[in-house]
């Protein structure tokens, strides 16, 4: 992991790493730089950077949770990937952009810290909840 990510995971409790691989969740493909993050950490919860708290969800757990969520009705060609409380964090890999989602819209327009990688994606998380 890159040191400014060490950083931002320094408190941050990480789950055992996954025996299932998988590269697709509904039929669309995972980002390699988040796949290398959860391949290597399997998410976890925690504390993020200085300002943010949430939870990526394991590996082994992501197809059941996208159907628990509905993913592919609520908000079409997205794959959750974690969140915390009624904010889910999101990734589509036609637009290849990572974003926040509020659980409760639907409507992309209101999406938000739309990031183009995944580091880029949990440093804007952390910027905006410093202002």
């Amino acid at each position: 992991m890159d040191k400014d990510l060490e950083e931002m995971f320094k408190e941050f409790e990480f789950n055992e790493k996954s025996e299932e691989m998988i590269s697709e969740v509904n039929g669309m493909k995972l980002p390699d730089d988040y796949l290398g993050f959860i391949r290597e950490h399997n998410g976890g919860e925690g504390p993020l950077g200085q300002n943010n708290y949430g939870r990526f969800y394991k590996l082994e757990e992501l197809e059941e949770i996208n159907e628990a969520y509905d993913v592919k009705n609520s908000w079409p060609g997205y794959i959750v990937i974690g969140g915390i409380d009624d904010t889910l964090w999101a990734y589509n890999p036609e637009k290849k952009i990572y974003c926040q989602i509020d659980s409760m819209n639907t409507d992309e327009d209101t999406y938000y810290t739309i990031s183009n990688s995944f580091e880029e994606f949990l440093i804007n998380m952390d910027k905006e909840l410093a202002d």
